[in-house]
């Protein structure tokens, strides 16, 4: 694959008994940029007590790093059905890799990926899983992937992408006697226009806060521009293939018309004015920076992520507590009164291959049930990989120890996360190139005013589709 390198996981299953039910077909998720030949471990040496001859379930994933976490629910997953199961593992984590494997005797039974652009180099081997346990089970159907209108995969986890915020200065603000809103809680916030007024208010009230802005000014900096560049710019390009009904499996994504450009601008505008930033600073500000600023108690907002909590509960000096942050939908001018919540990133797609045998199916689909709805599954989901299953039969126990993932899966299990925006489009971004040069690079010249931004609107839309069309899968 051409410009870049995505993961793709995949794990065959062989026969599963049909006395037993269930079948145990798991990958990992990582990032894995070295090389290297396939190697094949002795099933015997990974499942406890197997037996030649006993059903074993043969699992490739290209992460080496996280093999013992597999296998250690392996162990656990014999104990409970007697399946024994095998490992293969490659140091080369490529597309090809993925396709070599769905040619060969021993075929996955599920494909766990991370990039639905690469979806329609196997799409010949996708299950409609309209029928599956594991769909029904999503809190929000939204959330699969789908391609001629049907469910071809499931997301095992997902990150929420929103602004993050500070519950001690945000309730002095509501406290507040003299304050140009009648906001009193951070529910009340349920728009652009709310939170563009909340943002605008507490910039005002900063020094009886005590903060240096409202909101954390953001990372611009050549490889640090993520939230900007790349996730927050995903939220207009989602709504807008939506409203197209432009689904992300095709080679429709490799064209946008940025129409959402000015609800991006509005938000864009937001931050420039409210952070504590100087625009001239911007292309050397870091994540880093953001993250202190708040973690510090200099900022009331970030934007960012679920997964920034473990590193804003390190930064140097801070003061917060997971009882003191929460997230909230990072909310755009899109369409007025409309209502949509936290956008959620998935991060490790599930999908079964249509060609293998109906009893692999079977087993593919009931290790899929196993794994979103037993405690045993959950908790490896969540404890052991961190990643917020967002399926109805997770519990609070079962969370990664996140406050913000803990929020946010209270918000999308009460209905408020509505999925309106996916940041699955990140993964559909052509690429650094582009997010760092066009993007980034771009927003410091708007900030600076050294461009307008309509200069900024034709570039992205330009480039996306330079970049895309390069792309080879």
């Amino acid at each position: 694959m051409k410009n870049r390198k995505r993961i793709a996981v995949v794990l065959p299953a062989l026969v599963l008994c049909a006395s037993l039910l269930c079948g145990l077909l798991t990958a990992c998720n990582g990032t894995n940029k070295g090389g290297g030949d396939l190697t094949t471990t002795d099933p015997s040496t990974l499942s406890p007590g197997a037996i030649e001859g006993e059903l074993t379930v043969r699992v490739f994933q290209p992460h080496p790093a996280q093999a013992a976490l597999w296998q250690a629910l392996a162990a656990d997953y014999k104990t409970l059905t007697g399946v024994n199961i095998a490992f293969s593992t490659t140091e080369d984590g490529t597309l090809q890799t993925l396709k070599d494997a769905l040619q060969g005797e021993q075929a996955p039974g599920i494909i766990l990926f991370t990039d639905p652009g690469e979806y329609a180099a196997w799409k010949d081997n996708a299950e409609s899983l309209s029928e599956a346990e594991a769909y029904k089970r999503l809190l929000n159907q939204q959330l699969a992937l789908k391609a001629d209108g049907k469910p071809v995969a499931v997301p095992l986890g997902v990150y929420a992408f929103g602004v993050i915020y500070s519950k001690p200065v945000l309730n002095a603000y509501f406290a507040l006697p003299e304050k140009a809103t009648d906001f009193t809680k951070v529910g009340d916030i349920t728009d652009f226009s709310k939170l563009e007024s909340l943002v605008k208010d507490i910039t005002k009230n900063k020094a009886a806060l005590g903060i240096e802005g409202a909101i954390a000014s953001p990372a611009l900096k050549e490889g640090e521009s993520a939230a900007m560049s790349h996730r927050l710019l995903s939220l207009p390009l989602s709504y807008e293939f939506r409203a197209s009904n432009t689904e992300l499996t095709g080679g429709a994504v490799n064209e946008i018309n940025f129409r959402q450009n000015e609800a991006y601008k509005s938000f864009v505008d937001m931050m420039l004015a409210n952070g504590a930033a100087t625009p001239d600073t911007l292309n050397t500000r870091t994540e880093a920076n953001a993250l202190s600023e708040f973690a510090n108690g200099k900022a009331a907002m970030l934007l960012g992520g679920s997964e920034l909590w473990g590193r804003l509960n390190t930064v140097a000096d801070q003061t917060l507590k997971e009882e003191d942050i929460g997230i909230m939908p990072a909310f755009m001018r899109f369409a007025e009164g409309e209502k949509y919540g936290l956008a959620l990133e998935p991060q490790l797609y599930a999908a079964v291959n249509a060609k293998a045998s109906d009893e692999d199916k079977q087993a593919s689909l009931a290790f899929l049930e196993w794994l979103v709805s037993s405690d045993k599954g959950l908790a490896f989901l969540g404890k052991e990989l961190n990643l917020l299953a967002p399926y109805s039969s997770m519990t609070d126990a079962l969370l990664p120890s996140n406050p913000l993932s803990a929020d946010a899966f209270q918000q999308l299990r009460s209905g408020d996360a509505a999925v309106v925006h996916l940041v699955s489009m990140t993964a559909l971004s052509p690429g650094q190139e582009f997010r760092e040069k066009t993007v980034a690079a771009g927003l410091v010249s708007y900030a600076r005013g050294e461009s307008a931004w309509e200069e900024f609107k034709t570039s992205v839309s330009t480039k996306w589709k330079e970049f895309r069309d390069k792309m080879e899968y």
